[in-house]
């Protein structure tokens, strides 16, 4: 005869006690909660009139979940679409900067020396010199500033550090728009009109750009800037631009019914950027510039804005401008690093919302016109108007996305209707209330 021990039996139903689930307590609670839940939500998807949802009840089913509506919704609900009431429209004239090449007024110059103890006339030419060519620098010619260890000293003596370098050359240029002599003054006439000109900092230093809803391009788009890639030469001559446009613009309610990723543009006023408070793609490619002059030669140059605090990067000194970017020329100005190089830097910046495509058709130089006109300077010829424009539209709302799009996927494939949804309000109402009180 075999006898169970009492210690045996007793280590059994500990055991036994360990492996089942302890029903007191606040975590038993929880457990019946969400198994009375569980199970009056599988009831709905067992016996409600939407017959589609049965599937959803069955145990062991394998559900693919495809939300194909949203993912159309998040990618493909705006379009470009093309218009041709060319009657209607208000067309953008071409903007205009021009870039003068003496940008050092030698009076304010020698003024500061002589504030400074700078007494010397050939210490005054040498630093004249050399902020002349610093204010013409750019990535194209870095290599051609005029230097020496006079200059050195001279610098150090007037404590003028790199970040300090666009102070010095702004506080020594005259803002030409200014001047009193209307014949002396930059200025900008269409046909008996004159329009307003600005003093603006690009890429290729102190310009003045005219008719741009920001600081623009060389006879470029009113709604974009300076893209320093597409090189202007220099010249003592005025020119002729015969240009023709194709303006992009939206709807009404494009603004407010989209977003970002949705139309993939941005207005300039939802700028992501660190060193710009607008936005627009030229501005976005000065960014990648900064970054990428960051990250090869350890500073940025003077000629960009820099932000205070924590952002701030540090400005390159004359010398770092001159060693360093000439080495990379191509791969700032146009991210690759030479013309095999088709992958080139990544530069992700998105198109503007609105914008214009200026093309220019015929380019003439107008010599020895300067005592005619005056000045040097351009003129921009549009001899005929745009037929068609792009406009980017809105093709179905969040609204539509529910009432069309979901609703009727839903009508469809589950037979979802109204009495559908009026029986859903009753499950989760009166049904409910009894289900809790035990009336099951």
């Amino acid at each position: 005869m075999n006898s169970k021990s009492p210690l045996a039996s007793g280590r059994k139903r500990v055991e036994k006690n360990i492996g089942q689930r302890d029903t007191s307590g606040p975590l038993g609670w929880l457990l019946r909660l969400f198994k009375s839940i569980s199970t009056f939500v599988l009831i709905f998807l067992e016996q409600g009139a939407v017959h589609g949802l049965a599937h959803l009840g069955k145990p062991f089913l394998h559900i693919l979940e495809n939300f194909v509506s949203w993912e159309r919704y998040q990618s493909k609900s705006t379009v470009v679409a093309i218009e041709k009431d060319h009657y209607y429209w208000n067309t953008s004239m071409p903007s205009l900067t021009i870039c003068p090449l003496k940008r050092i007024y030698r009076p304010y110059l020698v003024n500061f020396c002589s504030k400074n103890g700078i007494s010397k006339e050939e210490d005054q030419d040498e630093l004249f010199n050399f902020l002349e060519s610093l204010a013409n620098s750019s990535y194209f010619n870095f290599g051609n500033i005029k230097h020496s260890d006079n200059v050195d000293s001279m610098l150090d003596m007037l404590q003028i550090k790199p970040e300090n370098y666009m102070n010095i050359i702004y506080n020594l240029t005259r803002d030409l728009t200014r001047l009193a002599d209307t014949e002396l003054r930059v200025r900008t006439q269409s046909n008996l009109e004159f329009l307003r000109t600005y003093q603006t900092l690009t890429e290729y230093g102190i310009c003045y750009t005219t008719n741009s809803f920001i600081s623009s391009n060389l006879t470029a788009s009113p709604y974009e800037t300076l893209n320093i890639a597409k090189y202007q030469p220099l010249t003592n001559e005025a020119h002729e631009y015969e240009t023709f446009s194709i303006e992009i613009v939206t709807t009404k309610d494009f603004k407010e019914d989209t977003t970002i990723s949705q139309r993939g543009c941005r207005f300039h006023y939802e700028s992501n950027l660190t060193h710009y408070s607008i936005y627009t793609k030229g501005i976005c490619l000065q960014e990648c510039r900064i970054q990428l002059a960051e990250k090869l030669c350890g500073c940025i140059p003077h000629f960009y804005p820099n932000p205070d605090g924590p952002r701030a990067k540090k400005v390159c000194h004359y010398r770092q401008l001159m060693k360093c970017f000439p080495r990379y020329q191509k791969l700032f100005l146009e991210f690759k690093q030479d013309n095999n190089d088709k992958k080139g830097i990544p530069c992700y910046c998105e198109q503007n919302c609105v914008d214009s495509k200026v093309i220019i058709e015929h380019r003439q130089v107008l010599k020895q016109t300067q005592k005619l006109i005056g000045s040097i300077g351009g003129l921009i010829v549009v001899k005929r108007y745009p037929l068609v424009r792009f406009s980017r539209q809105l093709l179905f709302t969040f609204t539509d996305l529910l009432v069309v799009s979901i609703g009727g996927t839903a009508g469809f494939f589950l037979g979802f209707s109204v009495l559908g949804m009026v029986e859903i309000l009753y499950f989760f109402t009166l049904r409910l209330v009894w289900y809790i009180a035990g009336r099951r």
